[in-house]
């Protein structure tokens, strides 16, 4: 879960003035089109941007509804979840990404990190696998599993 800090100003995408004209913009466009999923997602993928994630579980969870199917809200709601201290929910929004998507990388990496949360220290660590097996360059599930190991007093894997 690389969440940018919504402190940083780099004058990029990612920047707090940046995120906050997206937030404007997608505002704007619901007004026309109150059911817009594409408006829905890229608001809450800014609100999750700056921080504000009970605004980013109340868009994904929008999308959801329109879009029963969107992998990307579901994980991008139990990362919400996670940051706002709900694992337990945080867990299901991942599982349901990889009931429709079981080569979703990050929902395996971020549910790995919401299992770690719950002290499913086995769980988390198939997860981790499971995201580094779908993309061996996939440094942060490699940091996230070496954690779990020394957790779960693993030192020879």
């Amino acid at each position: 879960m690389d969440i940018i800090d919504p402190q940083q100003s780099t004058g990029g995408p990612h920047d707090p003035d940046h995120l906050r004209h997206v937030v404007s913009e997608m505002t704007e466009a619901l007004r026309d089109g109150p059911d817009n999923a594409a408006a829905l997602f890229r608001r809450g993928n800014a609100y999750s941007n700056l921080g504000e994630y009970e605004s980013t579980k109340e868009d994904m969870t929008r999308v959801i509804h329109l879009e029963p199917e969107n992998t990307m809200a579901h994980n991008n709601r139990g990362v919400a979840y996670l940051c706002t201290g709900d694992p337990e929910s945080a867990v299901r929004d991942f599982s349901r990404a990889l009931a429709l998507d079981p080569q979703y990388r990050d929902a395996h990496h971020n549910r790995g990190l919401a299992y770690s949360e719950l002290e499913r220290i086995e769980e988390a660590i198939a997860d981790m696998t499971r995201a580094i097996d779908l993309d061996p360059e996939f440094r942060s599930a490699y940091r996230h599993r070496s954690i779990l190991y020394a957790m779960a007093g693993i030192h020879d894997a």
